[in-house]
Parts: structure tokens; C-alpha cells; sequence
């Protein structure tokens, strides 16, 4: 029979980001609040143009024809 081995229970999002210093949560809430303004900015920029989301998408998905 075999036995499993419990995994020790990580402590939760929350305690962990209790635990850190204020100067590293500053800087968290800080980079959380850019990232959720640049967001859409990025979004805005990648889907408007239609050549620069054609050469992202290229990059993930290979068009059919560059198959052969």
C-alpha cells in the first residue's frame, strides 16, 4: 500500500502579503495600480492597429499557409 504524504498547508494570499514589510507593500500596491491603469492602455494600443496585433498573433498561431 502505498502512503501519501500530505503537503504541508501553505498560508493563504492574505497572511502572506500580512507578513511582508510596509516598504514591499507600498511597492505592491504601487505596481497593482499601474498594471490595472496600463491595462487598457495596452489593450487599446495592441488592438487598434491592425498590423501590430497581426504580428503578435503571428507569433502564438502560425497561419495555415506558413504550414506547408
Amino acid at each position: 500500500m502505498v502512503m501519501s504524504k500530505q503537503r504541508p498547508k501553505s498560508p493563504g494570499l492574505y497572511q502572506r502579503y500580512k507578513r511582508l514589510p510596509t516598504s514591499k507593500k507600498v511597492i505592491l500596491i504601487v505596481f497593482i495600480i499601474w498594471f490595472v491603469q496600463a491595462l487598457p492602455k495596452w489593450t487599446a494600443a495592441i488592438t487598434a492597429d491592425g498590423e501590430l496585433s497581426a504580428k503578435i498573433m503571428r507569433v502564438f498561431i502560425t497561419p495555415l499557409e506558413d504550414k506547408e
